[in-house]
């Protein structure tokens, strides 16, 4: 199929999602409309992860880090009374500018230094809320006031902003010469220095951005429960769930992250409610096998369909 067909169809099954997730909260209940605001949520940290990681080859056990920092961040901007949009931004922006030293620090490492090194960070980022207790409040937590925060179908279409702009971001990327750096960085780095690619900057921007996404996630879902702890904070549960969302769908890809959110979501609900004392053992069981069969993800099966046709050209994938 050529390029040009595969843009044309990327970008109107897109329209139809966003149009359909726009208008969903006029016919659905609280309930569901607050699971579609959490497949958004992952939507935006798996394609974060996904930016640093996917491309990269970098594998990070730490991005909850920056998802905390900006929980923690937005919460204490709505509570010294700063709107709730300006406490967004904040959130991002702070995640953001902890990334940049972060980034030339850790992104020295490599393979499982560089995982190790990010895993101690969340670790670090949850000691830290829970000992400035003048700040953060301890264990305690924060509490928000609910007058102060936007409704839940605010919460909701600012959810979805941010999973479409992240979406959006990888996309671009994803098709720049920027983007093709960071896969030829993924590929093998020593061979990209040496044809004059800028292998720290690039690491060091994508990174940046990676964590950008995760603060302003962060500060969102602190409004959306009202309330933000260390442990619920810098869950180091939450970035496992970024790893898994990313490889069901398929790594270094746009939609991967999307199928796999939407795919993983929607078999945890449905497991929980059949089977409630061990539906995280069967997720576990069907993730297994995808990851075994399918090393891909599930947008391989896709790409072998296309291959499979007599028209396709070597190359091409959606």
């Amino acid at each position: 199929m050529p390029e040009g067909s595969q843009r044309l169809i990327s970008f109107v099954v897109g329209t139809v999602l966003v149009g359909l997730a726009m208008l969903a909260p006029l016919g659905v209940n609280e309930y569901y409309q607050s699971f579609l605001l959490q497949v958004f949520l992952v939507i935006a940290l798996a394609q974060a992860w996904n930016l640093i990681s996917g491309m990269t080859g970098y594998v990070s056990f730490g991005h909850a880090a920056f998802f905390g920092v900006g929980a923690y961040a937005g919460a204490l901007f709505v509570t010294w009374g700063y709107p709730w949009w300006i406490a967004i931004l904040n959130g991002a922006g702070i995640a953001a500018l902890i990334a940049v030293p972060l980034g030339f620090l850790t992104l020295r490492l490599r393979g499982p230094y560089f995982a190790i090194a990010m895993l101690g960070l969340n670790e670090v980022g949850r000691i830290v809320a829970t000992l400035w207790v003048d700040l953060t409040h301890g264990g305690s937590g924060l509490t928000l006031d609910p007058t102060l925060l936007p409704s839940l179908d605010m919460e909701y279409f600012t959810m979805l902003a941010l999973a479409l702009g992240a979406t959006l971001l990888v996309a671009y990327i994803h098709r720049s010469r920027f983007g093709l750096e960071l896969r030829a960085i993924r590929e093998d780095e020593e061979a990209a220095e040496m044809v004059g690619v800028n292998t720290t900057l690039n690491k060091v921007i994508a990174f940046v951005l990676s964590a950008l996404i995760p603060g302003a996630v962060g500060a969102v879902y602190a409004m959306y429960t009202s309330y933000v702890n260390p442990s619920s904070a810098f869950d180091p549960a939450r970035n496992i769930e970024m790893i898994v969302v990313v490889l069901f769908g398929g790594s270094g890809t746009v939609w991967g992250p999307i199928i796999g959110a939407a795919t993983v979501m929607a078999s945890r609900e449905m497991l929980w409610a059949q089977f409630p004392a061990a539906h995280l053992a069967a997720l576990g069981v069907i993730l297994l096998i995808v990851v075994l069969y399918l090393p891909g993800g599930l947008i391989s099966i896709l790409r072998a369909r296309q291959q499979s046709r007599p028209d396709a050209r070597p190359g091409e994938s959606p």
